[in-house]
Parts: structure tokens; C-alpha cells; sequence
């Protein structure tokens, strides 16, 4: 008796013919939930977000079945930190694990461009500060108060307390991956190795566990010790990655200090305070403007993204400074040696993803300014204050601020009115 839908005489197992897999989305997507085009060696969405790229791999088994696991096409520099680091064992696994995340802190924010598209940060065109030592005697001021000329900066209560809780979120926003608006997308593009390893000690403080808070403030003080000797014959792009591992690690020890011994709670001193604003000063003396900037014309994108980061870093310091010396009791003087330089830019050249989009933008933003991009010192106190013609500049640059330009507007309105 036939049973209905019986199949046919069934194929030897040896000459079978192997079923090809179908092919497998890279893990970033299959994690994303996202659509992956399976390009190779990255898929789009990876290319868009400069991240790794990893497919799975077919690999036998011992058995011979073959399995899918995933192998690594592009592996980013920053997981790695940097040179010095060595997250072995020894080290806390809340350490290590901190570690392991950093390399994500550069998915977040705009997406930097694809991967066949360089960035040369050797080529730099700035035009040199004249007084830049200024800036690294700035810390003098408060103690010669009758030599300034000037009279002291009035910050009350509410605006240090304000000022305190926007630094305080720059860093806890490293705990979401999210790196301060003072530095630039594509500089973590470039994942250079001081500022990876500023993140994943930073993170490590903040998520410290008792019993290790020793070992980890002594290995940012190392760190900090490192750049304080490093050499002043280097490139500007490393410089300016130096100075703003130095700031994040100066603030951090400031607004989160240990709870244990003095030592600990005394992380942050005016030593430490005077050596930051040296290395600022080896910054900025090659330059915070462009000189393309200076004549009202396009700069090349690596050398104003240097610029604009410097610029901002180094107001994110005179802000810092601020807060720290009326904690000391000292008084604030406006920062003169500043008068020049330009309000930090607007939220779409900033953001912009790629070369084109930020030629086309800047294009656009020269044309809106031809009548000179807007300084500092036009949100300072002075005869022009309150005018229509100087309301109608600070609008117009209000119109396109981001975040951090919006912050500084507001210190900038609550000291010296607008």
C-alpha cells in the first residue's frame, strides 16, 4: 500500500550538494535593526558612521558543518587608546569594561565622512596669535588687580551655578557616549590616541568603584604629566588634542573630586590651574583664526575645523576659569586678549558631515556675512550695546547658533547685557 505524498528515492549523503548560505547583514546593522546593502569591505551605513565593519565569516566546525561567526573588515584605532595603556587583569573589570566602550563614543554626533574621503591635519593654515602669553599669565591677573586697568567681571551666584552644571554634563555625557561640544566629529574620526585615552579614564573615574580610586586618579595624573612634558616642536592638530584631553581631565578632578583622603579631594590645585592654561597657550600662539577667515574668504575644512575647535576649547577654559576662581574668592577680568576672535560658529558648519556640504554651507555663511563675521567682543559691555545695528549682528548670529553658542550667549547676556 502506497502512502499519498511520499517523496522519492532519497539522495546518497555524499553527493549531496552543499545549499549556499544566504548572505548575512554586518553585525552593526544586524544590532541597529537596520537595513545593511552588503557592500564590502563596509556596508553604507557603516561608511556613513566611520565604524568598523564586520560580516559573518563561513567557518568549518570540527564536525564539518560550517557556522556563521563574524570577522572583523575594519577595525577602528581609538579601541585600542592608547600606546601606553594596558588593561590586563590587574585592572578593575569596571575599568576594562569602560575601556571597551570608547570606541562608540565616536558613533555618536554628526557622521563623519566616508572612508575614501581623508582628512589632512598636517596642512593647517592659521594665522599666529600675537598675544598669546596672555593666555598663560592669565592666572597673574586676580593678583595684580590695580595693573589691569580693568574692572572686575560681576558673576553672581545663580550664573556660577549655571555655568557649573553645563561643564558638569559635558563630562557625564561621556558616560552616553556623547563627547563635549568643543570637539569636532572629525577629529574623533582620526581617533588620536591622547583623547582616547582622556575618555576611557574619565568614564573610569566617574564610574569608579570603591578601592581603586587611588590607582585611577594616579594614572590620570600620569597622563597629565605626560603632556605637560611632551614636546613643542609637534603638529597643531596634536596640540590641540592635548590641550583638550588636559581641560577635560583638569575638570573632572575639579567637579568630581575623590571622597576619600585630601589628596584625592585636592586633585585640582592652582599648579595645576597654571600648567593647563600653559599648554593652552602652546595651542593657540600658532593661531585661532584661519587666515583664509581673516581676508573673508573659504578656508580648507581641516583647517577650520582646528580653528573652530580651538576657539571654542579655549572659551570652554575662560569659563572653567571663571567658576574656579570665584570659588577662590578672586576676581574675573574680560578676557582682552580675545577681543578678535570670532563667536563660535553656526550649528550646520559645525555639524556638517562632509567636505561638500560644509564648501557649500560656508559659501552661504560668507554671503550672509559679508559685512565681517561676528566677535566675542560684540557681546561684551560697551558704547554699542543695546544699538540696532549691533542687536541686528547678534540676531543674525543667533538665527544658526547650536548648543554651545547658545550657552555662550546667555553668560555672555547675563554679565553684559545685549
Amino acid at each position: 500500500m502506497e502512502v499519498s505524498g511520499r517523496s522519492g528515492p532519497s539522495t546518497p549523503a555524499s553527493s549531496r550538494i552543499a545549499r549556499t548560505s544566504r548572505k548575512k547583514a554586518c553585525r552593526k546593522c544586524v544590532q541597529a535593526k537596520s537595513a545593511c546593502d552588503l557592500t564590502k569591505p563596509k556596508c553604507k551605513r557603516c561608511r556613513d558612521r566611520g565604524t568598523s565593519c564586520e560580516y559573518p565569516a563561513l567557518i568549518e566546525s570540527k564536525s564539518g558543518n560550517t557556522e556563521n561567526q563574524y570577522t572583523t573588515v575594519d577595525v577602528s584605532g581609538l579601541s585600542t587608546t592608547s600606546d601606553s595603556i594596558s588593561l590586563d587583569s590587574s585592572w578593575p573589570r569596571s575599568l576594562v569594561n569602560s575601556a571597551a566602550d570608547v570606541s562608540t563614543i565616536a558613533d555618536n554626533g554628526p557622521a563623519r565622512p566616508d572612508s575614501d574621503v581623508a582628512l589632512d591635519f598636517q596642512q593647517i593654515h592659521l594665522a599666529p596669535m600675537t598675544d598669546a602669553e596672555e593666555i598663560r599669565d592669565r592666572w597673574l591677573r586676580p593678583y595684580i588687580l590695580g595693573s589691569t586697568g580693568q574692572e572686575p567681571k560681576q558673576l553672581n551666584a545663580h550664573t556660577i551655578q549655571y555655568l557649573t552644571c553645563v561643564l558638569k554634563s559635558y563630562l557625564r555625557n561621556l558616560l552616553n557616549l556623547t563627547a563635549p561640544p568643543f570637539l569636532h566629529s572629525m577629529q574623533l574620526g582620526t581617533y588620536p590616541p591622547v583623547l582616547a585615552y582622556c575618555f576611557t579614564l574619565v568614564r573610569a573615574w566617574l564610574t569608579r568603584i570603591p578601592g581603586c580610586e587611588h590607582m585611577i586618579l594616579g594614572t590620570i595624573r600620569e597622563e597629565m604629566g605626560r603632556i605637560e612634558s611632551q614636546d613643542a616642536v609637534r603638529s597643531d592638530f596634536d596640540s590641540l588634542c592635548s590641550f583638550q584631553a588636559y581641560l577635560i581631565y583638569s575638570m573632572t578632578m575639579y567637579f568630581f573630586p575623590g571622597a576619600g583622603t585630601l589628596e584625592e579631594h585636592q586633585s585640582f590645585d592652582t599648579q595645576t590651574h597654571i600648567r593647563m592654561q600653559e599648554i593652552a597657550f602652546q595651542s593657540a600662539k600658532v593661531g585661532l583664526t584661519c587666515r583664509a577667515e581673516e581676508s573673508q574668504t573659504r578656508p580648507n575644512w581641516e583647517s577650520w575645523i582646528v580653528a573652530s575647535a580651538k576657539r571654542r576649547t579655549l572659551f570652554t577654559m575662560y569659563i572653567f576659569t571663571n567658576v574656579y576662581n570665584t570659588q577662590l574668592g578672586l576676581p574675573n577680568f574680560v578676557a582682552e586678549e580675545l577681543r578678535g576672535t570670532m563667536a563660535p560658529e553656526s550649528k550646520i558648519l559645525w555639524e556638517a558631515s562632509n567636505r561638500a556640504v560644509w564648501e557649500r554651507e560656508y559659501n552661504r555663511h560668507l554671503s550672509r556675512w559679508e559685512d565681517g563675521m561676528l566677535k566675542i567682543s560684540e557681546l561684551w559691555k560697551s558704547a554699542e550695546t543695546g544699538t540696532d545695528a549691533r542687536r541686528e549682528r547678534i540676531e543674525r548670529w543667533l538665527q544658526s547658533a547650536d548648543e554651545f553658542g547658545m550657552m555662550f550667549f546667555a553668560v555672555c547676556a547675563h554679565i553684559h547685557g545685549c
